[in-house]
């Protein structure tokens, strides 16, 4: 969401376009194997009543192949205010991979399957610190709902601590995410739900300075959950993870190897097959409570013109517990620009 001083006055209409597949080929006991196939639609009006605050609104249309309705139909509103090192959204925040999260705390698929983020969002970049903090209200309640309230939010954090001009990084993350379902005016019956994961380590990188080799890495973290329930309803009140990856980014491709090792731990908004607990509706209860996992993923960012990429995953799997290999294969097309309309005079 482009903020820039030009801009001042502007009417501009976006388009946000994003086609993607997804075909997940497990067959675990935790996470279920399926196909996604289809396409968000984003078009919207943007005006710029100074040249640091946007205001957009517009309707956001999801549509799965193989199904002749919507998915969904959802309205869009984004007022941001930018400043040189800042930035406050109120309404559709910059979310799901915006965050940055590892995937043991969030989903790579809610950028298809939950792509609409609402609330508020602080966002702080700075030479040696980017931090991203948001709450995403999930669930509106009214008297005597059946449901219960649901809200989001989470915080991640990069700190450079030592940085040279040869091209060594070592920076210091921080990443968690919260989730409380409840509420006073509801009629549900079921008790209140907290629960909070995180995570910290180290990145450690090396810029290459080769036109093939671009750079190596390894980003480490180990990972906590709690549920802080009155009355616990997940399936392991607290476990924890270690998250190894190491990687080389090349001309062509990101390749990164990755190593897991989850002991009970769950997480509301995780990736399905880190989890202890299943997620499958074909193996309801069933409980993995030490986990063991090496991913390689190959990653693929092709720039086919200024505002559309194409991005291309290969995941293969290896399973400690239950010996097997599995994999998932992706390809996504993003495209996403402002064109101008017209300037409001003064």
């Amino acid at each position: 969401m482009a903020v820039k001083p030009e801009y001042n006055q502007n009417f501009r209409i976006g388009l946000n376009a994003f086609g993607f597949t997804r075909n997940n080929e497990y067959f675990n006991d935790i996470a279920d194997g399926y196909t996604l196939f289809g396409y968000h639609f984003n078009p919207k009006l943007v005006y710029f009543p100074a040249e640091f605050v946007r205001l957009e609104g517009g309707v956001f249309l999801w549509q799965d192949f193989g199904n002749n309705r919507f998915t969904q139909v959802r309205p869009t509103f984004t007022l941001k205010v930018q400043k040189k090192n800042y930035a406050l959204l109120f309404g559709n925040l910059e979310g799901n991979l915006n965050h940055g999260y590892i995937e043991p705390l969030y989903n790579f698929e809610k950028v298809i399957n939950d792509n609409l983020e609402t609330g508020v969002q602080f966002l702080l970049t700075r030479e040696r610190t980017k931090l991203d903090a948001y709450i995403d209200w999930e669930r509106m309640i009214y008297p005597r709902d059946p449901f219960r309230e649901e809200i989001a939010g989470g915080l991640t954090l990069e700190h450079t601590l030592w940085q040279t001009d040869s091209g060594w990084r070592l920076g210091l993350p921080l990443q968690f995410t919260a989730q409380h379902k409840g509420g006073q005016i509801d009629s549900s019956d079921l008790p209140l739900l907290t629960v909070f994961n995180g995570a910290t380590g180290f990145n450690l990188e090396k810029k290459l300075h080769t036109r093939f080799w671009q750079s190596l890495y390894t980003k480490n973290y180990y990972v906590v959950n709690k549920e802080f329930s009155n009355v616990p309803q997940l399936a392991f009140e607290q476990g924890h993870g270690l998250y190894l990856n190491a990687g080389v980014q090349t001309k062509l491709a990101n390749i990164m190897l990755s190593y897991w090792h989850g002991q009970n731990y769950v997480a509301e908004k995780g990736g399905r097959l880190f989890q202890s607990a299943t997620t499958s509706f074909l193996h309801p209860g069933y409980l993995e409570p030490d986990r063991k996992l090496l991913i390689l993923r190959v990653l693929t960012d092709v720039k086919l013109l200024d505002n559309l990429f194409l991005t291309v995953r290969f995941e293969p799997i290896y399973d400690f517990q239950n010996p097997r290999f599995e994999f998932s294969n992706s390809f996504y097309l993003h495209y996403n620009t402002d064109l101008f309309v017209s300037k409001v005079k003064q």
